[in-house]
């Protein structure tokens, strides 16, 4: 008997749809930086933001899921959160003790805040987010922190010196089903903003829902059009898994939107008065008048429920079409990294082969801003696309 020669292990290396391929759309080099010698890339550049506003969401479904009889809202914050070890125990109905215990998990992996400012800010919004959201959105999700994962091909990869043919690319999503979405009350505010964004909308199906902590971004921005690929991605791995039922529409919640600082306020006014926004105030309301006679320095406006949950609520209707053509585009995102990891092997130098394109924001509170060869503002304004291959 003959037996074949024994054929080289392919690698297939994987990549989170946030932690990996938006991390480096927003700047590749800070990306390439945050993931020290490692190649491939494989530690998500995650902030501390996004998984804290993440895991006290969860956290709060979770406990609001298991209570009996359940809490009623609002969830108070008597427990002043205390900069130390999190608290043992069961957790209660209060947003410090589960903002505490979510910290206390992130500083065990080595992820702090970078600021007293910004950790005050995602208590703050959390606790908006909890109980103005939390009502009407616990009672809808059908399962949370569900693991989407599928593999793609990399574009382009047969033939080239790309040290792999195929990736594997995975996230992690909330799903409402419809039995949850059309048995809610007509005054469930996703469920009217289901219904707005997509008019006839029967049979069975799910819908993705996301946490951003993030404000809602300009529609003419490039995390505006990430974020619809990032919904479309989603559903097109979610099509993968087994048991599942289409997805008809993905929602993402700006959490920042419930909460917004002086800089988002100032974003805000120059987004309406260019008109690169989807959600600005009506004409003559109190919130248009809030908006436009606020100064900095000022008090933060007090704008109405209504308006601070339309600017927080995104729904992106989905199909097969759009689906695959949002996956392509990640597809593109996976080719340029790869061709980075190749070119940095090849020459053995990390500057000249990471693409640097953080805006501001980013730029700000990134540890390697000091050495960048091109920080914001100096950099080319944003394009709404997927980056060429180096």
């Amino acid at each position: 008997m003959v037996l074949d020669r024994r054929r080289e292990s392919e690698l297939v290396p994987e990549y989170s749809l946030t932690g990996d391929l938006l991390s480096f759309l927003r700047c590749g080099l800070q990306y390439r930086y945050h993931n020290g010698s490692s190649l491939p890339p494989s530690r998500p550049v995650q902030l501390w933001f996004g998984e804290f506003v993440h895991g006290a969401m969860e956290a709060a479904f979770r406990i609001w899921r298991d209570a009996v009889p359940r809490a009623t809202f609002p969830w108070p914050m008597n427990i002043t959160p205390h900069r130390g070890n999190p608290p043992t125990g069961r957790l209660g109905h209060d947003v410090g003790t589960i903002g505490d215990t979510i910290e206390g998990t992130l500083r065990v992996l080595g992820k702090n805040p970078r600021s007293n400012v910004v950790r005050d800010s995602a208590y703050r919004r959390v606790e908006r987010a909890i109980n103005e959201l939390g009502p009407d959105l616990f009672p809808l999700i059908a399962a949370a922190e569900e693991l989407v994962i599928g593999t793609r091909e990399i574009p382009g990869a047969t033939g080239t010196a790309l040290r792999a043919r195929l990736y594997e690319l995975h996230g992690i999503i909330d799903v409402v089903t419809d039995v949850e979405l059309t048995g809610a009350p007509d005054s469930n505010i996703f469920k009217r903003a289901v219904q707005a964004a997509y008019p006839g909308l029967t049979g069975r199906f799910e819908v993705i829902v996301d946490y951003k902590g993030s404000r809602r971004p300009a529609t003419t921005h490039d995390y505006w059009q990430q974020g619809d690929w990032q919904v479309q991605t989603y559903a097109w791995l979610r099509g993968r898994q087994s048991g599942t039922l289409p997805v008809a529409a993905g929602i993402l919640i700006y959490i920042n939107e419930l909460a917004p600082t002086s800089d988002d306020i100032e974003e805000l006014r120059r987004e309406v008065t260019r008109r690169q926004t989807d959600i600005a105030p009506a004409n003559g309301s109190a919130d248009y008048y809030q908006l436009n006679t606020w100064r900095p320095g000022n008090a933060i406006p007090a704008f109405s429920l209504e308006f601070r949950l339309a600017r927080a609520i995104r729904v992106i209707p989905v199909n097969a079409q759009t689906q695959i053509a949002a996956a392509a585009e990640f597809d593109r995102v996976v080719q340029s990294i790869e061709s980075c990891v190749d070119t940095e092997a090849a020459h053995g130098q990390i500057i000249a082969h990471w693409p640097p394109r953080g805006d501001e924001e980013t730029c700000a509170a990134c540890d390697f801003r000091h050495f960048c060869p091109d920080p914001a503002p100096r950099h080319r304004a944003h394009v709404i696309t997927a980056p060429s291959a180096p």
